[in-house]
């Protein structure tokens, strides 16, 4: 009896032990199935943040930077940081600044759903003709948060994080 009761138990293992691997197989396909189904609703996610973000810069831009006799150039650019899930604008303003041949270059960071700047630049450009040729170029306030800049490449690179990712 007791041999008969472990030759069944022996038999049953292998009954149930078969097919095992097609079942593992299956469920590991329908694994990576779900996994391409939430990436692909990931990506949808992302693509939607960032459309809304581009909106609602362009919104935010037209109702804050107006064009006036002295503008230049007046553009900005914006971005959806992932990582820090905020809507980014950099708005970069150059306008004649009162003397013949000079003009201003303010550039300023922005979180779109906050209207809380995070950097400032303003440079002014000056071209003097007399007694000699020669340009300019002064750097008045370069700043994100509390950290100082001298320079537009220290600026583009304190912002380039906030523009990316």
């Amino acid at each position: 009896m007791r041999l008969c009761i472990m030759a069944f138990g022996a038999v049953l293992l292998v009954a149930t032990g078969c097919g095992q691997d097609k079942k593992i197989a299956a469920l590991e396909k329908q694994n990576q199935e779900l996994m391409a189904e939430i990436e692909i609703s990931h990506a949808t996610v992302d693509y939607d943040l960032q459309a809304k973000c581009s909106k609602d810069a362009r919104a935010y831009f037209n109702g804050n930077w107006p064009r006036d006799k002295d503008t230049l150039y007046l553009d900005f650019t914006n971005h959806y940081n992932k990582s820090m899930n905020k809507c980014f604008i950099l708005v970069e303003y150059r306008y004649s600044h009162g003397r013949e041949y000079s003009w201003a270059n303010d550039k300023a960071l922005w979180d779109v759903y906050e209207n809380a700047r995070y950097a400032d630049l303003n440079v002014y450009h000056i071209t003097y003709f007399e007694p000699t040729f020669r340009k300019e170029e002064k750097v008045a306030n370069c700043e994100l948060f509390d950290k100082k800049c001298t320079t537009i490449g220290e600026f583009d690179n304190f912002t380039r994080p906030y523009m990316s990712n």
